[in-house]
């Protein structure tokens, strides 16, 4: 039983990044990223002055603002 913890515990930890993961990862600036968590779209957690962010939350915020279906190529010729 304690294993199982173990592993849950070790997979919560995994789910956390911090900011600079956030900015190579999405190729965004420092005040891009402080923009992104003034205006409410990414949550975080601060902890002795470093941020850091759940997976999960991004992978949430990325599924939401997803929009769609992309258009093939043929379909971008004959627009």
């Amino acid at each position: 039983m304690n294993e199982i913890k173990h592993y849950a515990i070790l997979y919560e930890w995994a789910d956390w990044v911090d900011s600079q993961d956030v900015m190579q990862k999405f190729h965004i600036s420092v005040r891009t990223l402080q923009n992104w968590r003034t205006n409410g779209l990414l949550p975080y957690s601060r902890l002795s002055g470093k941020i850091y962010y759940r997976k999960s939350d991004i992978l949430a915020v990325l599924q939401k603002n997803y929009t769609g279906k992309r258009k093939s190529l043929l379909e971008d010729l004959n627009d």
